[in-house]
């Protein structure tokens, strides 16, 4: 694959804001377990923003630049934040409410960015100075966009290890939480045969079309900019 500068830049400002939007994500997981009385975290210094305290070296720094020079889209993750649920009053509720953290945090950041994609969408008119920058920082709040919103839809299958299927047991009636929590060891296998299964990615990217569309964020290419 040849790499082009536009290509570098473009992969650069979506990893800027993969490693800030992974540690929004670990860092609400480690704040509100605190939060309900579990320190695991928060002894740790998971209650940071900084990237650094987040990294996981194989999912935070070689596959996403693997799969960078392999043309396809930032895959990858943090280090997982530890919580000890005895530490909880209320396991499986408080347990819940850890889980939903992290996607919640991300889609916050959603909120955000689309506000200020929309503050500079309405500078990108021709007759407009500065019509190219405006341009600018709309590609870049619309990749922080699409970034967190990815995030937020991933982490929300009810596939363990991925947060929605904390959720999904907080709340499963007991008998059924049981159930479900025997598929834990299997987890990571299912996710890996699902990642292959052209639906189940198309469920994510429907997902991220769907609230680009209700957001009213329209994307930008960098080569319509810069090109």
């Amino acid at each position: 694959m040849k790499i082009g500068m536009i290509d570098l830049v473009q992969f650069l400002i979506g990893y800027a804001f993969f490693l800030l939007s992974a540690s929004v994500h670990e860092s609400s997981h480690a704040w509100t377990a605190f939060k309900f009385g579990d320190p695991t975290a928060k002894l740790q210094n998971r209650i940071s923003l900084n990237p650094v305290n987040h990294i996981d070296l194989l999912g935070t720094v070689i596959i996403p630049f693997m799969v960078f020079l392999s043309g396809i889209p930032i895959i990858g993750w943090a280090k997982p934040t530890p919580v000890n649920p005895a530490n909880f009053q209320n396991p499986r509720r408080d347990g819940m409410y850890v889980s939903g953290a992290g996607p919640v945090s991300n889609l916050l950041v959603v909120a955000v960015l689309a506000v200020f994609w929309h503050i500079a969408a309405s500078m990108t008119a021709p007759a407009m100075s500065g019509r190219y920058i405006a341009l600018l920082f709309c590609y870049v709040f619309s990749t922080g966009i699409l970034i967190n919103l990815s995030l937020a839809i991933f982490n929300m299958m009810p596939i363990y290890p991925l947060d929605g299927s904390g959720v999904l047991e907080g709340l499963l009636p007991l008998s059924l939480a049981k159930a479900y929590s025997k598929l834990r060891p299997f987890g990571f296998i299912i996710l890996l045969v699902v990642f292959y299964v052209p639906a189940f990615r198309d469920v994510i990217w429907t997902g991220v079309a769907i609230m680009f569309s209700l957001l009213g964020i329209k994307y930008f290419p960098l080569k319509n900019i810069w090109g």
